[in-house]
């Protein structure tokens, strides 16, 4: 009995552990207050396929950053923007209604939730502007 008893609390707690660990908050939550966030896809376009690696984390000089990594074949561009603090909560915002306005395709394909390249509004405020914004490229 006791043997039974703690095997089902130790599947209790490793479904728990691994459902907390695998679990991650949206991308515009994470956004609103630059939580480290990680997001792998790809995408498909004109019979091409394009991988994508998406991050955000806090820099050292107190700015939140994003990152958009897109490889194709022997090479990838990279977007790499700097944001104030202040400047989040609007991007934040505009990323949870685009998140609500294309949820079919995010269900499809979840790494448009956080491909912040995809929201017009904030790609026009931010991510156009080579004040917060840069994009390199390289051969691997």
């Amino acid at each position: 009995m006791k043997k039974l008893l703690l095997f089902s609390f130790l599947a209790i707690l490793t479904t728990l552990i691994y459902s907390t660990v695998n679990a991650q908050i949206s991308f515009s939550d994470a956004l609103k207050t630059c939580e480290p966030y990680t997001k792998q896809g790809s995408i498909e376009k004109n019979d091409e396929v394009f991988n994508l690696l998406i991050t955000l984390e806090k820099s050292r000089n107190n700015k939140c950053t994003y990152k958009e990594k897109i490889y194709q074949d022997n090479s990838y561009q990279l977007l790499t923007c700097n944001f104030e603090p202040s400047q989040l909560a609007f991007m934040s915002k505009s990323m949870k209604k685009f998140s609500e306005v294309f949820y079919k395709q995010i269900i499809e394909n979840p790494i448009f939730e956080a491909k912040m390249t995809t929201n017009g509004e904030v790609f026009q405020k931010y991510l156009a502007n080579p004040k917060y914004c840069e994009i390199t490229h390289s051969r691997r």
